[in-house]
């Protein structure tokens, strides 16, 4: 739950072996990099379904060897899962580990005066849903592509994604097969799919659709 700001100009001059971007405590690990402007709002996720959004400029500018402040407090067994910019005409989606997801308007986040807090719910998780695997700022235009831990990936439009509330569940968004887990996922510029015509043999040869991608109740 530790963030940092850094101008990029610390990375101006380049060495062979790379530079020093944060000091890490014992045991934590770098999850995300994001490029803001210094007037940006951040959303924090963590896998418990938790979420906080607050102004980057409530994080001063640090040196690339310091170790950073609390951006979110976390409960006990809880870690970070997501971290983007809020955006104007965008909803935050929210994906989780057994295939279902939703959006939600930023506007259900309240803005905090100060950073570091446990926040509020993102997600109503359950155990039919699993934890929350990240988060991310998308609009009607882009297309959802998701991947699971056995290799699987399917492209859907993230307009089939429904908006709800931001303390509700969501709906399926991708199928898994038996002990998948999704991993991971990112948008990309909507495109129509091309329609062509079915071999003879298509039907007696078509694969199966348990990762078809599917938004149902």
């Amino acid at each position: 739950g530790v963030i940092k700001r850094t101008l990029l100009s610390e990375y101006e001059y380049q060495r062979k072996g790379g530079k020093i971007a944060l000091t890490l405590d014992e045991g934590d690990e770098l999850l995300y990099v994001v490029l803001t402007d210094g007037t940006c709002e951040l959303l924090i996720a963590t896998e418990q379904g938790q979420a906080i959004r607050f102004a980057e400029e409530g994080a001063r500018a640090l040196g690339r060897t310091a170790r950073g402040v609390r951006g979110i407090s976390l409960r006990e067994g809880d870690h970070v899962k997501g971290v983007c910019t809020v955006e104007e005409g965008k909803d935050l989606l929210c994906i989780t580990a057994n295939g279902f997801g939703k959006r939600s308007p930023f506007d259900d986040f309240r803005l905090m005066k100060h950073r570091g807090g446990y926040g509020v719910t993102c997600y109503n998780l359950t155990e039919k849903s699993g934890i929350l695997t990240g988060v991310m700022a998308v609009n009607d235009d882009d297309d959802l592509m998701m991947i699971t831990d056995s290799g699987t990936i399917i492209r859907t439009p993230v307009s089939g994604v429904p908006s709800r509330s931001r303390s509700a569940g969501g709906v399926i968004v991708m199928r898994l097969g038996e002990d998948q887990k999704l991993v991971n996922f990112t948008t990309t510029p909507h495109e129509d799919a091309e329609e062509t015509e079915p071999a003879a043999d298509a039907e007696e040869n078509a694969p199966t659709v348990e990762n078809a991608p599917a938004v149902v109740e």
